[in-house]
């Protein structure tokens, strides 16, 4: 592909992240072009058309999975669709951009990798802290030997409070799913090389505890160990009244490096009341730096053919975690990685 031609890509899903991703395609990205939004809510999808200049919209997936014109595709459609989504795009001949998690079963997640590996289409998935600045330094000084062998390493999650979900339209499991996914894919990639061998989880109603009854969890803490001896721990929590708060630590032989703050700077207030800082509210604002690289990095891999960011196979083994998590909750012990 020439160099100087903008890649163009169609947006699978209106929703608030889809959108942000076509915004940032659209507002950020000098090398791409977005040419089509398909989703099912038509008015979301023209909406947000009429918003960015794009110009097709379609309720039906196979409109632009059959565009010749488009040359790949963002899947930021509800979690469910993911995997099929992306089967379909594959078979397209598309590039598949795959928001978290990229399938709810193994199973689903081969299909997704062996359908991309077939038509030699690149295939990424949407696990944006990698591309945080701190955290991709933090890695930088892994590799670099800087804290030696990791030995403890920590991530976790905790969403801006107050908590305003609906329990009963939360499907089950999401904390794993699609929150504390995130951190599994943190973890995994801070400790380069090494495999996770065992998982112990626990999962509650905290914020939410009316809603326990009916399956619903809003706060994990989950223990990983790996075949290199080290041990990791994920926690979330779906209310963190201050502010969403995103950080990561590695401890290892030599030194330790900590990542994420969840001031928004360095800027710090001292006056009658005390001393205060801003802080993070939305995903969105926190990693707009990140988000825009994992997007300009996956339209280098439709140039390429190279996918430098997290793929297929990372997806498959974060996925794996959260589904020992589950059977450790449910059963209420620690689950071996063979059993999944």
């Amino acid at each position: 592909m020439p160099a100087h031609r903008p890649v163009n890509i169609a947006l699978i899903g209106a929703g608030r992240i889809g959108s942000f991703h076509a915004e940032t395609v659209v507002r950020r990205l000098v090398d791409a072009n977005l040419v089509a939004i398909a989703d099912p809510a038509e008015g979301a999808a023209q909406a947000l058309a009429r918003n960015l200049d794009v110009p097709t919209v379609a309720t039906e997936v196979s409109a632009v999975l059959g565009d010749p014109a488009v040359e790949a595709v963002i899947i930021a459609s509800p979690a469910r669709f993911h995997a099929s989504l992306a089967v379909q795009a594959a078979e397209a001949g598309k590039a598949v951009f795959c928001e978290k998690p990229m399938a709810l079963t193994l199973e689903e997640a081969d299909r997704v990798i062996a359908a991309a590996s077939k038509a030699q289409v690149p295939l990424q998935v949407g696990f944006n802290r990698r591309w945080d600045q701190a955290f991709a330094e933090g890695r930088a000084a892994i590799d670099a030997g800087k804290v030696g062998t990791p030995q403890l390493i920590r991530s976790l999650t905790r969403d801006p409070g107050p908590y305003g979900g609906i329990p009963e339209k939360t499907p089950r499991w999401t904390i794993f799913y699609e929150t504390l996914i995130h951190d599994f894919d943190t973890l995994i990639w801070l400790n380069p090389a090494a495999r996770p061998v065992g998982v112990t989880a626990i999962a509650d109603a905290l914020v939410r505890p009316d809603a326990k009854d009916k399956g619903f969890h809003d706060t994990a803490v989950v223990t990983i160990r790996f075949d290199n001896g080290s041990i990791a721990v994920a926690e979330a929590n779906f209310s963190a009244m201050y502010g969403y708060d995103i950080r990561g630590e590695v401890f290892g032989s030599g030194g330790m490096i900590t990542m994420g703050d969840v001031r928004r700077s360095s800027m710090t207030l001292f006056d009658k009341n005390g001393v205060s800082s801003d802080t993070w509210r939305r995903d969105t604002d926190h990693f707009v730096h990140g988000y825009t690289a994992q997007l300009a990095s996956f339209v280098g891999a439709v140039r390429s053919g190279v996918v430098k960011g997290p793929a297929g196979q990372d997806a498959r083994t974060a996925l794996a975690i959260a589904l020992a998590c589950i059977k450790s909750v449910e059963e209420r012990r620690t689950v071996s990685m063979s059993e999944i």
